[in-house]
């Protein structure tokens, strides 16, 4: 004992401060590194209980996404007249050829049953549907109303939608009702949750037991979660059309997840601990060290004094032997300064005077760029204008104005030298309808779409122009009526070949030749009579005007 005290005391004045200290606060800050442990556990437990119920929130939403699409795409074939005007007859061939059959090889369905308005069976998939008749969303299609939802059957989960039979003006009674399915099995619950973002796990657990217990911990009519799942992941209640719980939907994280926040936790309580020591250390040393950074304060000024800076100076305002030592050497440093004072300042001003023409010079290069620089932004924007004067600002086709005078010169053209001029005037089927059905977006799409099909057609020396809302024209220099039909018609096909994500797509056309000696207007009057004949005449065709037709 007499022997370790002699040689504490031997030790400098800094080295057992520094032990004293260290161990000090190291007893300090044990139990607070405990503490921040623990915080450190429960908020990564609680943050990945909330990111588990956001996904599960994601997935929901992503299901009723998927319940909202069915509906619609049902939506989509149930107003038409065709298929009103077939169930009426009860035309069982084209319903199942146009329907039944193709809707489940189209959209992976699982079946699609037709009924007439009086409920009885028209055509459906193979297989036994007649529970379908109890289901909430067939009573409502049969009251004329569309609806779609879930539906348990056994332990089959279904997604139901259905909707009336109605012609496309809504003038007629309904004719029947259509109801697709799609089971909710694992790729489908698996794509549905990818949609979502979601990579864990997912399942649909069906509720079998019937009536629902009462249980005095979820309340009232609330069935308990099922065994195995609580505490893994989130789970939700899914409802059908009538609001009753039918399923669990069971979110689970990925294994990648739980095993980062087992790595978390121990990453945290090493860098807590490692930390904790670190920080006692350095804040001994600190204090060890404050005494030699005072002299080195004395020795950095003495260096930067040497080396020409006359502003060194010692900051020490306590009264003691490193104060005196600071007021002794800030004196020298003044002295110093005076004696170089007016040296440094000649130099100054000479660098002013060098600053002030850099500055100068630097003004009239950025002059110069300005002017360069608004002289190209001028021809640019002369150019715009020049080109949105002739060009639809949606298609980016010619405009009407732009194909006026087309067809003036086109038609001066073909005077002077005896050539054919032709012109094909079409418009889209049912615009106004997918306008109002699908919204104003999906109508300029559509707009764009049709346009681009023009563009790619026409030839060089065409002139391919939008002539207002959704009519088109096709000015054909040097081209016969017979050469006009059969350009017309490749459009027409062409039109029909869009993939639109709404609807299938057609126009109608009129096309007629150029009669020499007759106004140009004459020739835009008579391809629109084509052209109203043909969507008289049952749209999607191409027509030819004939005098004695108009």
């Amino acid at each position: 004992m007499w022997r370790l005290r002699e040689g504490w005391v031997r030790l400098p004045i800094g080295v057992r401060f520094l032990w004293l200290l260290l161990g000090v606060m190291l007893g300090l800050m044990t139990p607070l590194l405990g503490v921040g442990y623990l915080f450190v556990q429960r908020s990564l437990e609680a943050q990945q209980q909330l990111v588990q119920r956001q996904r599960l929130e994601a997935v929901v939403s992503a299901l009723e996404r998927e319940l909202a699409t069915l509906l619609r795409q049902v939506q989509d074939y149930t107003v038409w007249d065709d298929a009103h005007t077939a169930i009426s007859r009860r035309d069982v061939q084209w319903i199942r050829r146009n329907i039944t059959e193709w809707l489940p090889q189209q959209f992976h369905y699982d079946f699609a049953v037709v009924v007439d308005a009086q409920g009885a069976w028209a055509a459906h998939t193979a297989g036994d549907w007649a529970w379908l008749r109890q289901t909430a969303p067939f009573q409502r299609a049969m009251r004329g109303v569309s609806s779609a939802g879930l539906h348990r059957r056994g332990e089959t989960i279904y997604l139901l939608a259905a909707a009336p039979f109605a012609d496309e003006s809504w003038s007629r009674p309904t004719a029947g009702a259509l109801v697709v399915g799609r089971t909710l099995d694992a790729p489908l619950l698996r794509r549905i949750s990818q949609s979502a973002g979601h990579t864990g796990g997912v399942g649909v657990e069906p509720i079998l037991s019937a009536p629902l217990p009462t249980s005095p911990v979820n309340g009232g009519g609330t069935p308990s979660p099922p065994a195995g799942r609580v505490g893994v992941g989130a789970t939700n209640l899914l409802h059908d059309s009538t609001g009753q719980p039918i399923a669990w939907l069971t979110v689970e994280p990925p294994r990648a997840e739980q095993a980062w926040l087992l790595n978390a936790l121990c990453l945290a309580k090493q860098y807590l601990f490692v930390f904790g020591g670190a920080l006692a250390l350095i804040a001994s040393l600190t204090m060890v060290l404050l005494l030699q950074s005072q002299l080195r304060r004395f020795s950095m000024a003495i260096q930067r004094l040497a080396s020409g800076d006359w502003q060194a100076r010692v900051a020490y305002p306590a009264r003691d032997e490193f104060g005196c030592l600071a007021r002794a050497f800030n004196q020298m440093a003044q002295q110093l300064q005076q004696a170089f004072e007016a040296q440094e300042q000649q130099r100054e001003e000479l660098l002013a005077q060098n600053e002030e023409l850099e500055r100068v010079h630097a003004q009239l290069q950025q002059a110069h760029q300005e002017l360069a620089t608004l002289n190209a932004e001028l021809l640019e924007a002369n150019r715009a204008l020049a080109q949105a004067a002739v060009t639809d600002g949606l298609t980016g086709l010619k405009n009407h104005r732009a194909f006026q005078e087309s067809l003036h010169s086109a038609a001066q053209m073909a005077e002077r030298l005896q050539q054919p001029l032709s012109l094909v005037m079409f418009d889209i089927d049912h615009f106004k309808q997918f306008n109002d059905t699908y919204g104003h977006p999906a109508g300029d799409e559509l707009l764009r779409q049709v346009a681009q099909v023009l563009r790619e057609s026409a030839r060089a020396y065409d002139v391919a122009a939008r002539y207002g809302g959704e009519e088109f024209a096709l000015l054909l220099p040097n081209t016969t009526l017979e050469q006009a039909v059969q350009v017309a018609e490749r459009l027409r096909q062409q039109i029909r070949a869009i993939e639109n994500p709404h609807a299938p797509v057609s126009a109608s056309f009129g096309v007629a030749t150029y009669r020499r000696g007759t106004p140009p207007a004459t020739l835009v009057y008579e391809a629109d009579a084509a052209l109203y004949r043909a969507k008289r005449g049952g749209r999607d065709r191409v027509c030819v005007y004939q005098p004695e037709a108009a």
